[in-house]
C-alpha cells in the first residue's frame, strides 16, 4: 500500500522535507498529494518547489478560525487521502475540523503530529525552550495522533536525545531536529505497514478520508 498524505505546514518545512526525501529515497511508501501552508512567507514553500509538490497557501489572517478551517477542509476533501500530517503547523485544529475526517467505527482521527518533547511533559508551542530551561538531561520527540486536546492524542512512538552540560539552546534544538527528521518518516512507514494499534485492535489506513 502507498499512503496518500496531505502535509500541513506553517514555517520552514524541515519535517516536510524529511518526509519528501524519504519518499525519494524509497524509505517511505507514500505520496504527498497536497501541502497546505497557512503563511505566505513560510520557507516550506521553497521545499514544495524543490520537490515539485502540489501546494496551496490558505492564509488564516483576517479570517475567523471556522472560515479558515472550512477552506482547508474543502481543499483536503478534493484529494484522495489516507492521512493528514502536521509538520510544524502552528494552528490548533478544532473538534469540527477533526470530525470532518473521523475514521469509521472508532474514536481516532487520521491526523498525526510531531512534538518536540517526551509527552506528556512540556506540551504546547515552546517545548524545546521549556525543556531546556527546566534543565532536563534527557529529552525527546513524540509522534502522536491528534485529538480535541492540545498535544494529547494517542502516542505512536517516541525517541530520546541527551543533553550535554555545555549544550546551548541551539545545540539542544539541533539534536532534537535530527531526531524529528529520522523519526517522522519511520513512524509513517510503520503505520503504512502495520497500522495503528488502539484499544486492542489494529486499524489500517486503507480508506480515503
Amino acid at each position: 500500500m502507498v499512503l496518500n498524505l496531505a502535509v500541513m505546514v506553517s514555517g520552514r518545512g524541515s519535517n516536510l522535507e524529511a518526509i519528501a526525501q524519504s519518499i525519494v529515497d524509497k524509505r517511505l511508501d507514500a505520496r504527498i498529494k497536497l501541502v497546505i501552508i497557512n503563511n505566505d512567507e513560510a520557507k516550506g514553500i521553497d521545499v514544495c518547489k524543490k520537490y515539485s509538490l502540489n501546494y496551496e497557501i490558505i492564509e488564516h489572517k483576517n479570517l475567523k478560525r471556522q472560515d479558515h478551517e472550512a477552506k482547508v477542509i474543502e481543499k483536503l476533501k478534493s484529494h484522495e487521502l489516507n492521512l493528514i500530517v502536521l509538520a510544524g503547523y502552528m494552528r490548533v485544529l478544532t473538534k469540527d475540523f477533526l470530525n470532518s475526517f473521523k475514521l469509521d467505527n472508532c474514536d481516532l482521527y487520521p491526523v498525526i503530529n510531531i512534538h518536540p518533547s517526551l509527552l506528556p511533559a512540556f506540551p504546547g508551542s515552546n517545548a524545546y525552550e521549556e525543556a531546556f530551561n527546566y534543565g532536563v538531561k534527557v529529552s525527546g520527540i513524540t509522534v502522536h495522533l491528534v485529538d480535541e486536546k492540545v498535544d494529547n492524542g494517542l502516542i505512536i512512538d517516541q525517541a530520546c536525545f541527551y543533553r550535554d552540560n555545555n549544550d546551548s539552546l541551539d545545540d539542544f534544538k539541533a539534536k532534537g531536529l535530527k531526531v524529528e527528521h529520522e523519526l517522522y518518516p519511520k513512524v509513517l512507514q510503520d503505520i503504512n505497514k502495520n497500522g495503528i494499534y488502539y484499544q486492542h485492535k489494529t486499524y489500517y489506513l486503507n480508506q480515503y478520508i
